[in-house]
């Protein structure tokens, strides 16, 4: 895997520059990181000045994580370590991350804290590789100031080595003898203190570890095995299960044409993976095909999970359309350890929408779809009678449609024609729903 780096544009530009002969142009001036803004800008001009008053020869290179939620060279936190959300708050903390040109493999971490209304420099580190992957922070030993979790790039292009440092004590270095695919920092004891899930694949095997740091040493609470046939994990979210009980849920990809999402949750009795049984170390409760993810369909802040059965004329291949299923929103109650159906769709993910359907239309109904006017249709399996047929919102209106939702910005607006024998409009307003995830 290769750095986001900004250095890497140096030989095109070089050359560049040179062609253009009599130009009276700074070459080194033109070379050097661009400029970022506000205050980044200040934490910026702080780290230059490290770096010059440290004797450091030559120009800098900035590095840039390239997974999870921070993907910046430079992140500004509250003085608790816990980066910032809106721009109008005061930032107490920065980490700022580059590498020098005398040992362009080294990646480093530079922590600078604000003195009034200027930045200082106050640690410096070098990371655990050449590439830094992931930043991510949590309060993981419960003392209200954030620990800094890096992932950093191995030999193997899957694997990920884990190294934690003290944003408390000038980045000392916790732990660096973990690795790992995939990790999620997040509350999972509900009690305000972080735990850290690594996710492995290793050998036929797929685990989850929970851990969490007891004076400087990161503890496992617990191991649950995966589904042992993924291959790939995707989106992540964190919801309440129960008052003291969160959990996490994991889309993952298994083989080329599944899709599962797995639960990962701690309470009282240990670490568990209810979705997945320990035994055959195999999800099926939730294999679907891929394409399909979790999402919060009713806006309960708790994530449904997509089971999707074929509708009648629909066969599968691998271009079948999300269209060609319904789909059954299905949540899983902690409390009783059973599913329960929130919802049954029709689903366009294309267009931009989902057809809530009810109890009398689940088994009764088809689609077909025409691509040229993305128009979708409802029909009766029996009598092959059209119940509704939905498109994006076009100029060219015909009389017989209705503007269900018009386009807002970044979502596009729908218009529907409605067999008003069976429907009405408050139905249909109440059956077709914007997704907007």
């Amino acid at each position: 895997m290769k750095k986001r780096r900004w250095q890497g544009l140096t030989a095109i530009l070089t050359a560049v520059l040179l062609l253009c002969g009599g130009c009276s142009l700074d070459v080194e001036q033109f070379l050097r990181p661009p400029k970022t803004q506000g205050e980044q800008q200040a934490v910026q001009t702080a780290l230059e000045t490290y770096i010059r008053d440290s004797g450091q020869a030559g120009g800098y290179t900035l590095c840039y994580p390239v997974e999870g939620d921070y993907t910046a060279a430079f992140v500004l936190c509250d003085d608790t370590g816990k980066p910032l959300t809106d721009e109008e708050q005061d930032a107490a903390l920065a980490l700022a991350f580059y590498a020098m040109p005398s040992s362009p493999t080294d990646t480093h971490i530079n922590l600078l804290h604000r003195d009034g209304d200027e930045w200082v420099s106050v640690a410096d580190v070098v990371g655990g590789s050449a590439d830094i992957l992931q930043v991510a922070f949590g309060d993981l030993d419960g003392d209200g100031t954030a620990e800094l979790v890096t992932g950093w790039d191995t030999y193997n292009s899957r694997d990920r080595r884990l190294t934690v440092f003290s944003l408390s004590r000038s980045l000392a270095r916790l732990s660096d003898d973990r690795i790992y695919n995939r990790l999620f920092v997040g509350d999972f004891s509900a009690n305000g203190r972080d735990g850290l899930l690594l996710l492995r694949i290793a050998s036929g095997e797929v685990s989850a570890t929970l851990e969490m740091m007891a004076n400087d040493v990161l503890t496992p609470l617990g191991q649950v095995m995966l589904d042992a046939e993924i291959q790939q994990f995707s989106k992540m979210t964190l919801c309440r299960l129960a008052h003291n009980v969160h959990g996490l849920y994991i889309d993952a990809v298994k083989g080329t044409d599944t899709a599962i999402t797995e639960l990962i949750y701690y309470d009282a009795d240990g670490l568990h993976a209810p979705l997945c049984n320990q035994t055959g170390r195999v999800n099926t409760a939730t294999a679907r095909p891929v394409g399909f993810a979790m999402r919060d369909v009713d806006g309960d802040a708790q994530m449904e999970i997509p089971l999707c059965t074929l509708l009648p004329n629909h066969a599968v291949s691998d271009s079948t359309a999300d269209y060609a299923y319904r789909t059954d929103w299905m949540a899983w109650d902690y409390a009783t350890q059973s599913w329960n159906t929130k919802l049954s769709t029709i689903v366009n993910a294309a267009d931009g929408y989902l057809v809530s359907l009810d109890e009398q239309y689940k088994g009764t109904l088809t689609t077909t779809y025409e691509p040229s006017e993305r128009l979708l249709t409802l029909l009766d399996v029996q009598g092959k009678r059209p119940l509704l047929r939905l498109r994006p919102v076009t100029k060219d209106r015909e009389n017989r449609y209705t503007t269900l939702f018009a386009a807002t910005d970044g979502y596009g607006g729908c218009e529907v024609w409605f067999d008003s024998e069976r429907l009405d409009i408050d139905a249909v307003r109440y059956m077709v729903l914007r997704l907007t995830e």
